[in-house]
């Protein structure tokens, strides 16, 4: 049995002698990690699984309400909690409730040995199909999306910034992205990652795969490294940019990725320890494709031939 079998296993184990997750199951399920198999990945995968093998059971979920775990089900890996304490409950309810199938009566004692092996072969076969990297972003399915599209997506709740419109993530803190005092964007924390948003509004574009070479040499200067690329998010930069961290400069990986939209470009960029994997963190990928774009709430600038930033309406209780 292989590390990330072993990890799950003991997870679920762990849960159901105690009732509740312990801190080290926590941190051993790897949330966040998505490029590699981790016990966290094989939980969600066996419990994907699960739905699928018993419909009686997802039946039963179902019933129940459970949102965090409906949209497990849907593979909305969003809803997975954001590996601090912050939002805990949502990784401590997926887990109990493969704990439950595995428990109950009349099941096999190696249910749950069976369903993580297989979880571990439809992991691989899916990073073989090439899935996870495809390019996904405005192709009728996925946004980012343009206020005026109809439809767009209605069953996503979004936080109405002006300009932006971002979904709200259980658990995710969002500030204001500030230059020269102006909010021109917003940040979006994620654990020990960050995903910003801007929007620009483009009076003749596309314009990203122009701008992506500036930003190169940009982080070049700097003296950060950088490199073309393609992900489920499009065409990208993948850099580690220079930055001063407790009095000492480091560099910090970092992705940095556009899609063009009418008349708007909308740029985002992901950092953290793990922000250079080539799967994206699908809670970023969730955030950029289903962000709602809104010309008509932006302030000026409508005459000017030049690349503007927009600014973000922050709300007063922010």
């Amino acid at each position: 049995m292989n590390r990330a079998r072993a990890g799950a296993e003991e997870i679920v184990k762990q849960y159901g002698r105690d009732g509740c997750l312990s801190a080290e199951s926590l941190a051993s399920a790897e949330l966040g990690v998505w490029d590699q198999l981790t016990p966290g990945v094989l939980i969600v995968m066996a419990f994907g699984l699960v739905t699928v093998q018993d419909p009686a059971f997802a039946e039963r979920i179902a019933e129940s309400g459970d949102s965090v775990v409906l949209r497990l089900i849907s593979g909305d890996f969003s809803a997975i909690e954001l590996g601090t304490a912050d939002a805990a409950v949502g990784w401590e309810q997926a887990v109990a409730r493969l704990s439950e199938y595995v428990r109950r009566p009349g099941a096999a004692a190696d249910t749950l040995d069976v369903l993580l092996s297989e979880a571990e072969d439809l992991w691989v076969d899916v990073i073989d199909s090439g899935e996870m990297t495809r390019p996904q972003v405005r192709n009728g399915e996925f946004g980012p999306w343009d206020s005026t599209e109809t439809p767009v997506p209605s069953g996503v709740e979004r936080l109405d910034y002006g300009v932006l419109r971002v979904p709200r993530l259980e658990g995710a803190r969002i500030h204001p992205f500030k230059v020269d005092g102006r909010a021109v964007g917003v940040v979006v924390s994620l654990g020990d990652h960050a995903l910003s948003l801007q929007a620009f509004r483009v009076p003749q574009g596309p314009i990203w795969e122009k701008v992506r070479p500036k930003i190169v040499q940009g982080i070049l200067d700097q003296g950060g490294t950088a490199e073309n690329a393609e992900s489920s998010l499009g065409p990208e930069v993948r850099a580690r940019i220079p930055v001063v961290r407790d009095g000492q400069r480091v560099l910090q990986p970092t992705r940095i990725f556009g899609c063009d939209g009418p008349g708007w470009l909308l740029r985002g960029g992901y950092g953290g320890p793990t922000a250079l994997t080539d799967l994206v963190d699908p809670r970023a990928r969730h955030l950029f494709t289903q962000t709602v774009v809104d010309l008509s709430a932006a302030e000026g600038g409508t005459d000017t031939e030049e690349i503007t930033y927009l600014e973000v309406r922050w709300p007063v209780e922010e």
